[in-house]
């Protein structure tokens, strides 16, 4: 079938990622089937079928998590999909649905996987066109009797999902959800601790590969745990960036925590040059235990300077963790643009207006720690 690549309102209903089906209907499941929508039951009154062989699901599910009306036209026996840019038509019994952008366009048909249904009153449309047209995920597991939804990237929760995103370790009652997903982004959490929420306006990249990390622990040593929120930002080639958060619940107050990577920059002095073959990476490390460590690596002079700079580059990978009430830092020390030579490890403590940047410590990896002069 034809993926519907429109650039309109309706990407957020209908178009976007194009994505496999995902719905195993290859075994019978009890009837009837309910709908779950991001781990929250829905529609109980207007349950999931299966017809020939094909899994429907209530066009009303799309009001779950996409911003758009519903109008039913009786006379014509249409329904109208419609948001601020286009309006969609859908007319049980076509396996095509009707998009325009303006009142004057004249608009275009687009093809489904499946008819559009009617069945006690309600529109019903194919799992397998909102998989391919949206890029959410609709699955029905062998013998059981849920169909589940997982809106795709290009959807909008409207309501906080039941199913949080993480979950502390330590405590089953400190959880995390997402407020408001709007397309690719997080817009908005809610935090719960002990059975209390609070909203926070965090907003992060939806990154199903990295979920967001939760922590409980008392990392300012005043004898209350604090919880700790860590979202991966973005990862790449020798990339990734992470934001870390830190809440004190009694008041609801975030503290501040200064960025890794700019933290350990302002407590490392860093020079590179050449001393005959080899390359001298000399680090000064400051802090409440200075240190200093020299790095030869040995036949890269002819690289020369001009490929490696003058100073180390500090915070291409950054990764927060919470271990033994600690909070902790590892952020990347690198030659050049892509040869990493070990971690610097921040350790932060409780300052005057949240937490600051405490000790620092340099870790070379096994690969290069050959390189660290004794």
């Amino acid at each position: 079938m034809k993926k519907l690549i429109a650039a309109s309102a309706i990407a957020l209903l209908f178009a976007g990622h194009a994505a496999v089906s995902s719905i195993n209907i290859a075994h019978s499941a009890p009837a009837p089937l309910s709908l779950v929508v991001d781990g929250q039951a829905v529609l109980p009154q207007a349950p999931p079928f299966r017809s020939n062989g094909v899994l429907y699901i209530p066009a009303r599910a799309l009001l779950e998590y996409f911003p758009v009306q519903l109008q039913w036209n009786n006379s014509r026996k249409q329904l109208t999909l419609s948001t601020a840019w286009d309006k969609t038509v859908l007319t049980p019994g076509s396996a095509s649905m009707h998009v325009s952008y303006t009142q004057t366009d004249g608009g275009y048909n687009e093809e489904l996987d499946a008819p559009v249904l009617l069945k006690a009153g309600r529109v019903y449309i194919a799992a397998a066109s909102l998989d391919s047209l949206t890029g959410a995920v609709t699955e029905l597991k062998t013998g059981g009797s849920r169909v589940t939804v997982t809106p795709g990237d290009v959807s909008t929760t409207v309501r906080v999902p039941a199913a949080p995103l993480a979950v502390a370790d330590n405590n089953a009652k400190v959880k995390l959800y997402a407020a408001l997903k709007d397309g690719n982004t997080y817009k908005g959490f809610i935090l719960e601790v002990n059975g209390r929420k609070q909203r926070f306006n965090w907003n992060v990249p939806r990154d199903y590969s990295h979920p967001p990390q939760l922590f409980y622990a008392d990392i300012d040593s005043d004898g209350k745990p604090e919880a700790t929120v860590v979202f991966t930002l973005g990862t790449g080639t020798s990339v990734v960036a992470q934001e870390v958060h830190v809440v004190k619940p009694e008041q609801w107050k975030e503290l501040s925590v200064p960025a890794a990577d700019k933290a350990a920059a302002a407590a490392v002095s860093s020079s590179i040059s050449i001393d005959q073959n080899d390359v001298l990476l000399k680090l000064d490390l400051k802090g409440p235990t200075p240190s200093k460590v020299t790095m030869r690596i040995p036949d890269r002079a002819e690289d020369g300077l001009k490929y490696f700079g003058k100073t180390a580059a500090i915070g291409a990978v950054t990764y927060y963790t919470v271990e033994k009430n600690k909070l902790l830092a590892d952020t990347s020390l690198m030659l050049g643009m892509s040869e990493s030579m070990g971690t610097l490890r921040l350790e932060y403590k409780a300052g005057l207006t949240g937490m600051e940047s405490g000790s620092i410590t340099f870790e070379p990896h096994d690969t290069t720690e050959a390189f660290v002069e004794k």
